[in-house]
């Protein structure tokens, strides 16, 4: 995990440095493309290992249900069981795993929702929700407040990096921190919304889900037991 760690770092600098020369500063484009390489990244060497099949389909049901959650919550605004799932899932089955969940979570539920430039941005960011959470596992396993923190804090984080898909679809060529700025102030509830979903939910389920799954994973063998 930490190889694919140092990968993800060279890319975002690679593309830091096209940014300041072959995009000539167009700075969110470049993140774009810094994205879909991280992306590209993990699917591809999740598809050269010999997974056992049971990591395979786990990774299916697990994004399966996400996406369920995601579609069935659509109508109220911003409350996103899916968020809550692919950190649990992080914890439990590791990163990589979190990391593929979250990615397949948003191209499946936009299936439905509606597909666009848009879903590589949350690809990414539920994406590196489920990754950060396998990393993070032992504190948030150790303090049920830090995991409530963490997923209350994931909230606004995640809306704060879709702010960046507003600024270029308002086709705004270089990071202006005025227009970031008054794009975070106007998605604060909708943010604060998705974090308090994020709280109640791991509050109310977060040890049971953790349970479940840790039993899933010594079933199959996926994980050893704790």
């Amino acid at each position: 995990m930490r190889k694919y760690m140092s990968v993800t770092v060279i890319i975002m600098v690679c593309t830091l440095i096209l940014s300041a020369t072959i995009f000539r500063g167009n700075t969110l484009a470049c993140i774009f493309v810094a994205m879909m390489g991280v992306i590209i990244l993990f699917f591809s060497v999740f598809e050269t290992k010999n997974v056992a099949a049971e990591k395979i389909v786990l990774i299916a049901l697990l994004s399966s249900v996400s996406a369920i959650g995601r579609i069935l919550f659509s109508s109220i605004p911003s409350v996103q069981p899916s968020s809550f799932i692919i950190m649990v899932t992080g914890i439990v089955f590791g990163g990589e795993v979190g990391f593929l969940t979250g990615a397949i979570t948003a191209l499946a539920s936009n299936l439905v929702l509606g597909q666009g430039p848009w879903t590589v941005w949350q690809m990414f960011c539920w994406g590196i929700m489920g990754l950060l959470s396998g990393l993070l596992k032992r504190p948030l396993t150790k303090s049920k407040w830090i995991f409530c923190f963490y997923g209350l804090l994931w909230g606004f984080v995640f809306g704060w990096i879709m702010n960046g898909w507003y600024l270029v679809s308002s086709n705004v060529t270089g990071f202006n921190v005025k227009i970031m700025i008054a794009a975070c102030v106007t998605s604060f509830p909708m943010d604060l919304a998705h974090g308090v979903s994020n709280l109640v939910l791991i509050l109310w389920m977060g040890n049971d889900f953790i349970k479940m799954f840790h039993r899933i994973s010594v079933k199959y063998g996926l994980r050893s037991s704790p």
